[in-house]
């Protein structure tokens, strides 16, 4: 016998397709967590097995913050991905939100109160949905992005985001220095 016959001749473990989705059925998902004060998110898959430590991720976090909601476990590896929240248990659904919401907390700018650029350093004085906020925001071709027509999000030197809803209603220079990345 060849090696060749012998080979042919094995029967082909299928290998795990490492770029595979699995996709996951809300209706048997559990998300807890062990106490209410506790941060860490954990998880049951009915039938399957539980993780201690999840993290819970949205694919596409500004067009479409409510559908493709991934779930990572404590090493970063993939644990599956939901399409939609439809079926998840109320409980598991506040945790889920909770967590999207820690996670993308990304202040909308309703109104600007002061603009000034200098050095390649803008200082942004402005008005949210979550209250009046200054920030600086260095190169603006690098930490402003556009998500449409006339949208932009925005990150500060310390990390933090801020949605522009509708950059044409906040004035004209503001506008002027919007226009830059748009």
């Amino acid at each position: 016998m060849s090696i060749n016959n012998a080979a042919s001749n094995t029967s082909a473990v299928p290998e795990e397709n490492p770029f595979a989705v699995r996709f996951l059925d809300p209706k048997q998902l559990t998300l807890f967590r062990s106490d209410p004060s506790d941060s860490q998110v954990r998880l049951t898959l009915t039938g399957d097995r539980s993780w201690r430590d999840v993290r819970i991720a949205c694919a596409f976090p500004f067009s479409d913050p409510s559908h493709y909601i991934g779930l990572r476990d404590s090493d970063d590896k993939d644990i599956g991905m939901m399409t939609t929240l439809d079926g998840l248990d109320e409980d598991s659904r506040v945790i889920v939100q909770e967590e999207l919401e820690r996670r993308y907390f990304t202040p909308k700018v309703q109104r600007v109160v002061t603009v000034e650029e200098q050095f390649g350093v803008v200082t942004w004085e402005v008005e949210t949905n979550r209250g009046l906020r200054r920030f600086l925001v260095r190169n603006l071709r690098d930490n402003a992005f556009p998500l449409g027509p006339n949208r932009v999000m925005m990150t500060d030197t310390d990390g933090n985001r801020f949605e522009f809803p509708d950059v044409r209603s906040l004035g004209p220079k503001a506008y002027a220095v919007l226009l830059k990345v748009l």
